[in-house]
């Protein structure tokens, strides 16, 4: 597990060494105290007078200082360290994430990934700036100690390094008793954490349908799993502390039991009693700081396996070995495409073939399942087809760089996504360098600068978390201004009308209608009065083109798109 855990991490050797230095010259202060104290004290005893001593209680308080002034470093060093550990490992969980796309989602919850992203990063990063260096401390720093001791007086050294090594022995054993059997902390914690995100997103359906009982139920059932868990932990850390005390402990009064039968035989002076005593306590110093920071450990090894399996996943899609230059032209061809989301079930799209022609204002529609969203996922490359090409220009989008792909695309989807800031911030997303004038000509063409410019702050409103401030139709329209702010060649619409007024569907269908004419344009819908000026209509079905042809043809057939009118103005009236 160690290694796996080291391997996610970049570069810090240079941290982890000054961390440790540090944590040394601690350890090395802190023996130094006791050996001025037990220096001065003998003096003391022995009646040599207060002059003798003074030079060794200054010495002493010196040394506190240091120590005191190396701490205040260590633990500079400690967040250095911490900070660069958590840089690293969120930009490359992060851009891992953004590089397996949308698909991500369907193999874990949102909760999962933020608890791996959040929480589990924060467990490493204390493992790396605290733990690791507190282990390399504890076996020179106790090292270090037991060969100043040895030096004093080599029996005690001896009888007292069996107890040090017997702690993080018994250490060990226990936790590779008991760990096993409580590991499940950070899986509890973070079924909990996915839970309650998907109930707070949701608190409005589940208001709405009178669930907010039941679903408080399922939560305090996670949060006792949770609780059993963190309890099952506590418990095995508990016993963990007193067994590790308790030989602290017992190698102290050994080592100074046996040394003061040593003073009374005559076999031992009172200056090395002494500075067995303060020494004693300074060769369990670095496994107490290790222990401290043992729980690191322990939430570590609960979220290195998340983190290794979601780096695991292999993106959908890939960058080309040989990237093609950008198109000239904007045309779009599927050829023959195939594509299903998981091997071994039903395609989403079966052999599918169709053009649309530079500039030219294409609609797609069809029954709920018939493939429509796919096929934009699939242009836009959040997967690959299993067989098939797509092309743009005549070149084959899996020569394209992803980036330089997407730059050909402005999208509305049927799910508006906006984020919390201003509503200029949200625009601005399409085009980051747009002007003023840009930013309110988008706007005005999506209808809905008339809106913006009636609120307090303008354009610099905010909009609340996922455009919570906002009607819907307000929404889709902020979505189509961003779209059309972009000034792509092609112009996706996924939906953009599905839960929309009939005003702001009139205003979202002059939007698509006003530059249709000078770029290429896929729309999809369900409403079939935004797409009646059309130039052409496509009709999918169970993966496939089955009609084609322009409104007034379709209509007049019998085929699905004229059932699917009929369904709609019965529904109407």
């Amino acid at each position: 597990m160690y290694g796996s855990i080291v391997k996610l991490v970049g570069p810090i050797a240079d941290k982890f060494a000054v961390s440790v230095l540090l944590g040394l010259l601690i350890t090395a202060c802190y023996a130094a105290q006791g050996i001025f104290l037990a220096l001065a004290l003998a003096r003391l005893i022995l009646g040599a007078g207060s002059g003798e001593a003074t030079p060794w209680i200054a010495a002493f308080a010196v040394a506190a200082l240091l120590r005191a002034g190396l701490i205040w470093a260590s633990e500079i060093a400690s967040t250095a360290t911490a900070q660069a550990v958590k840089t690293h490992l969120r930009d490359k969980l992060l851009s891992h994430v953004l590089t397996l796309g949308p698909g991500i989602t369907l193999k874990q919850q949102t909760g999962d990934l933020q608890t791996t992203l959040v929480a589990g990063v924060e467990a490493l990063e204390t493992y790396f700036s605290r733990y690791l260096p507190a282990i390399v401390i504890a076996i020179f720093g106790c090292g270090g100690v037991l060969a100043a001791l040895f030096y004093v007086d080599w029996r005690s050294a001896l009888l007292l390094g069996l107890f040090v090594i017997a702690y993080p022995a018994a250490d060990w054993f226990w936790l590779r008793w008991r760990m096993p059997k409580h590991t499940g902390m950070f899986e509890a914690m973070g079924a909990f954490g996915a839970y309650l995100l998907d109930s707070i997103q949701g608190i409005v359906t589940l208001k709405a349908f009178a669930a907010t009982r039941e679903r408080r139920q399922a939560l305090a059932t996670r949060a006792e799993a949770l609780r059993r868990q963190c309890m099952a932990t506590l418990g095995v850390t508990l016993v963990r502390h007193g067994l590790t005390g308790l030989l602290t402990l017992s190698g102290i009064a050994v080592v100074l039991a046996y040394d003061s039968w040593r003073i009374a035989a005559g076999e031992l002076a009172p200056l090395p009693l002494f500075m067995t005593l303060f020494l004693a306590r300074e060769a369990f110093r670095p496994l107490e700081r290790l222990e401290k920071e043992f729980h690191t450990a322990w939430s570590a090894g609960g979220a290195v396996e998340p983190m290794l399996t979601l780096l695991a996943e292999r993106p959908p899609v890939g960058e080309p070995d040989h990237p093609a230059p950008a198109p000239r032209r904007y045309d779009i061809t599927f050829d023959q495409v195939t594509f299903a989301y998981e091997t071994g079930t039903t395609a989403a799209l079966s052999h599918l073939s169709f053009a649309v022609a530079e500039n030219e204002f294409v609609a797609l529609v069809g029954p709920s399942g018939a493939g429509k969203s796919t096929l934009v996922s699939l242009l836009m490359r959040f997967f690959d087809p299993q067989e098939g090409t797509i092309r743009i220009g005549g070149t084959d989008i899996r020569q394209l760089p992803l980036h330089r792909l997407r730059e050909l695309f402005g999208v509305v989807s049927q799910d508006t996504v906006l984020f919390h800031g201003s509503i200029e911030d949200n625009l601005r997303i399409a085009k980051p360098d747009a002007s003023s004038d840009e930013i309110r000509a988008a706007a005005k063409a999506a209808h809905i600068h008339g809106f913006i410019a009636s609120l307090p702050d303008g354009y610099a409103s905010q909009i609340g978390e996922r455009g919570a401030k906002l009607s819907g139709g307000q929404r889709q329209r902020l979505s189509i201004a961003r779209a059309l702010l972009k000034n792509a060649p092609i112009l996706i619409l996924d939906e953009a009308t599905s839960s929309v007024d009939s005003l702001t569907e009139r205003a979202i269908r002059e939007a698509i209608e006003a530059p249709a004419a000078r770029r290429t344009t896929l729309v999809i819908a369900h409403r079939l009065s935004t797409v009646a000026k059309a130039d052409r209509i496509l009709v999918l079905e169970a993966g496939n083109v089955v009609e084609e042809g322009a409104h007034e043809q379709l209509a007049h057939t019998h085929g699905v798109y004229a059932k699917l009118m009929a369904a709609q103005e019965g529904a109407a009236a």
